[in-house]
């Protein structure tokens, strides 16, 4: 009895070898794709924050003009998120061309919320570049 419970731990523990070896091998042909597209993942990442500088700047200057042309009045207020409205228009495309069409209700624009233990990530950027160096230093 006592053999066969030992051939039993020797066999998983072969199995459990074998494993290691071939997620290792996976795991290094994917730190070696990594490596490869961290230029390109790089451009990418400063590419999103130019863009995201751009639109903030854009948005800026538009309320600015939009403050200047319309003098004292505040801004408008949208009662509806992009999503709802391009819902509610999807809807109304695929209504039968013969029905009335109900208005649909608007609802406020509530934040997304977040899954516990997310968190929101403002750098991008030194997101990406921490990631390449967290892994540069588990290889050293």
């Amino acid at each position: 009895m006592a053999l066969l419970i030992d051939m039993i731990i020797l066999l998983s523990l072969a199995g459990t070898l074998g494993y290691a070896f071939l997620v290792d091998r996976k795991l290094r042909s994917l730190m070696e794709a990594l490596r490869t597209l961290e230029p390109v993942v790089g451009q990418f990442s400063a590419a999103v924050d130019r863009t995201e500088n751009s639109v903030r700047s854009l948005q800026a200057a538009g309320a600015d003009g939009a403050t200047k042309a319309r003098g004292d009045e505040p801004p408008v207020r949208r009662s509806m998120s992009t999503a709802s409205a391009w819902n509610t228009l999807a809807a109304a495309a695929k209504a039968a061309p013969g029905q009335q069409r109900q208005p649909v209700p608007e609802t406020p624009s509530q934040p997304a919320q977040l899954p516990p233990g997310v968190q929101r990530v403002t750098g991008k950027s030194d997101l990406v570049m921490g990631f390449f160096e967290t892994i540069r230093n588990r290889e050293a």
